[in-house]
């Protein structure tokens, strides 16, 4: 079975924070602690989209596997985009989630959950990932 590993996540940083083109890049910044070393860590990151009966899973790429020392750590990635360019537009203008899964191997070790609200401006789709720490 999957041991549970302790992960406190510290801070989250994301560039742009505000609205910004739903098609442009987003930087993430995690900082977090562990309380033991994961040999095979890696993050997921993916977008749900939920529009009424429908859910869209979009996924975003990973990092490449490294060794995760026990305490003070940082993820730095940088999406090129969200990965919503070609959904339907009904289906954007809504909220949906970022997600940032940590896996150690096959187990999820944290999910961490960033709401994204999408808005139609005059005609030009627009995103704004909120901070779940803020």
């Amino acid at each position: 079975g999957a041991m549970a590993v302790e992960v406190d996540v510290r801070s989250i940083e994301l560039d742009p924070s505000d609205m910004a083109p739903i098609d442009a890049p987003l930087e993430i910044k995690v900082q977090f602690s562990v309380a033991k070393d994961l040999k095979c860590a890696r993050w997921k990151f993916k977008y749900v989209a939920d529009h009424a009966h429908k859910r869209h899973v979009i996924h975003l790429g990973e990092t490449d596997a490294v060794s995760v020392e026990k305490g003070e750590n940082a993820l730095v990635h940088k999406l090129d985009n969200i990965g919503v360019e070609g959904l339907d537009k009904e289906l954007l203008n809504n909220v949906g989630l970022l997600l940032a899964s940590l896996y150690d191997g096959a187990d999820e070790v944290i999910q961490i959950s960033m709401v994204t609200q999408v808005l139609d401006r005059d005609g030009v789709l627009q995103r704004q990932v909120l901070n779940p720490l803020e």
